[in-house]
């Protein structure tokens, strides 16, 4: 076939070539490929008939067509072989890259992730802005200082209970709903805490920071159900969930700023925040899409609420409910043998949760999940390293600066601005490297960072100065929870079905609650017992003891992980199935 011949089958393939790509890229592409057309190109060939139907085109507008494919091709090429920040992605990532189906324009898409953000940050914001002011909390309802303890415990209590089974619930029906529900009710009970802060409503302030706690989980463990479904596993949901994580340390340090700066003013603590979650559910209600529940393998039906694990659910309310309350209430009263009850009652029940969900027809956590290889032992190290880092190390350093040290509440909120700016830098650390290099590297990182809280923190006197040791000790210790929870994160959702994106982050979670719990009280037991103070305070001595143990649980943590913990390069690649 002469070329003009073969030139004249050349149109469609071109066009539809061309139309296809300039959807997706800029139109310039297309004009620097027509400049970088050759001159004069022509062809003296015959032309031939072969080809009926077609319309004969001059042969050299055939060949200048034919330039024009290769151009196109070629930048289209080089523009998709490369990632937002410039590295080089293999072909199989490529189709990954792109803005999901759900947003229209990538401000739709910031402003989600920002209101799915905002659910962690309100974690440890609500934790952070009773820390710092903790003494003016005391104070203001009348407690005891053996009862300062449930400032925190009846948030962590109700969030522990929520997590464990709305992470199911928002994967078995449509999650806006439940979301835009929970910054509702958040802002309902910040009013009710306003009027809440005087002796006389001491039981409804406890009663306001449970609830909190009961729609934070819901926020939390629907949020990772929302975002896992969006994305896929890669690049682009590795740079999502560590963006997400970025807010739990900066949210932290904003509530030790907010409870700090208004410790005087206590009322406005909760009047400020009702304006601030009244703001997200408004950006809830306009920017969450309306997800549909999926299936959990190809060719089935959508799961639905029908098939929600009520027996499972129950072991699990069980379980969670009795050991937090009971470690919390045990180091109040000197561990009455009621509260040892309650332990090992949800000790047995927690047991008999994984024995049920061996036999129900849709387990709360899919079976699949505890074969693959190495979670176990990552979930044991998380449990040891950040049980240790928020019971062992981050409530005593808090202490030891307010009492030892006499530092103002205002004081104590700005030594711990470290923790919010390493913590987006080591989320941002996360999101660059984590499909460059396996995860075990930067999870055990995670665990020898944990060590510094204590190691900082245990040569130190009630004259040490903060730029000495404190700094560095908040500094380098951030590293350990957050590059921790962004691995961790990324690590299980990508490994379980859409259908379970929820599930597996409530499973985290309950994970953070649970340990938190049992190392605050196995620390104030044995503060307690080596320094205890005439109203029930810890001393320096009983302190260090804490930061001994904490160290050495970490350190085992820090072990787990070298020796067992295996996650591999983050992959671009469908949802596990």
């Amino acid at each position: 076939m002469s070329p003009v011949a073969q030139g004249s089958a050349i149109p469609s393939k071109v066009f539809d070539t061309a139309s296809h790509s300039l959807d997706e890229k800029k139109e310039h592409v297309a004009v620097e490929a027509v400049r970088e057309l050759p001159s004069g190109a022509s062809s003296d060939a015959d032309t031939d008939d072969d080809d009926e139907g077609v319309p004969d085109i001059p042969a050299h507008l055939a060949i200048s067509l034919s330039h024009v494919s290769r151009n196109l091709s070629r930048r289209l090429s080089q523009t998709n072989s490369r990632a937002p920040g410039g590295e080089e992605l293999e072909p199989a990532q490529k189709k990954h890259q792109h803005r999901p189906k759900e947003f229209s324009t990538v401000t739709a898409e910031i402003t989600f992730i920002a209101v799915c953000s905002m659910s962690l940050m309100m974690f440890s914001f609500l934790i952070g802005n009773v820390t710092a002011n903790q003494q003016q909390l005391r104070d203001a309802l009348g407690l005891k200082n053996a009862e300062i303890p449930w400032i925190n415990g009846a948030f962590t209590t109700a969030n522990g209970l929520s997590v464990v089974i709305s992470g199911s619930i928002t994967d078995l029906m449509p999650p806006k709903g439940l979301l835009v529900g929970s910054f509702l009710g958040i802002t309902i009970w910040h009013v009710v805490g306003v009027f809440s802060i005087t002796p006389d409503l001491k039981i409804l302030f406890f009663v306001v920071r449970a609830l909190q706690g009961l729609f934070v989980g819901v926020l939390v463990s629907g949020s990772i159900s929302i975002l896992g479904r969006v994305y896929k596993p890669g690049l682009r949901k590795n740079r999502v969930f560590s963006a997400m994580a970025a807010c739990a340390p900066f949210g932290f340090w904003l509530g030790l700023l907010q409870g700090g700066g208004l410790a005087d003013h206590l009322k406005w603590v909760y009047g400020s925040n009702a304006i601030i979650s009244g703001a997200f559910c408004l950006a809830a209600y306009l920017s969450i899409p309306d997800l549909q529940p999926v299936a959990d393998k190809p060719g089935q039906k959508a799961v639905s609420m029908r098939q929600f694990d009520y027996v499972g659910a129950a072991l699990a309310i069980t379980g969670c409910v009795c050991l937090l309350f009971g470690l919390t209430q045990g180091s109040v009263v000197h561990w009455a043998p009621y509260t040892l009850a309650l332990i090992g009652v949800g000790a047995a029940a927690i047991v008999g949760l994984f024995v049920a969900e061996r036999y129900v027809e849709r387990p709360m956590i899919p079976t699949t999940l505890w074969q693959v290889k190495g979670f176990m032992p990552l979930m044991l190290a998380y449990f040891l390293g950040f049980g240790t880092f928020f019971g062992g190390w981050q409530f005593f350093a808090v202490q030891f600066w307010l009492r030892i040290q006499g530092a103002a509440p205002m004081t104590v909120a700005l030594y711990f601005l470290p923790n919010a700016i390493v913590g987006v830098l080591a989320t941002w650390i996360v999101s660059r490297i984590l499909h460059l290099v396996p995860g075990h590297y930067i999870y055990a990182t995670s665990m020898i960072c944990f060590t510094m809280g204590s190691v900082f923190f245990l040569p130190q006197t009630p004259t040490t100065s903060y730029w000495a040791l404190g700094m560095p000790g908040v500094a380098l210790v951030t590293f350990g929870p957050d590059l921790a929870f962004a691995a961790a994160s990324i690590f299980i959702t990508s490994n379980v079905p859409r259908s379970y994106q929820g599930s597996a982050g409530s499973l985290l979670v309950t994970n953070q609650n649970l340990s938190a719990a049992i190392f605050t009280s196995i620390a104030e037991a044995i503060g307690g017992r080596v320094d205890a103070g005439p109203e029930g305070e810890i001393g320096l001595t009983g302190l260090r003891a804490i930061w001994w143990f904490a160290l050495a649980s970490q350190l085992v943590a820090a072990l787990i992980t070298i020796i067992w913990v295996r996650i591999p390069k983050e992959e671009e690649k469908e949802h596990a199935s």
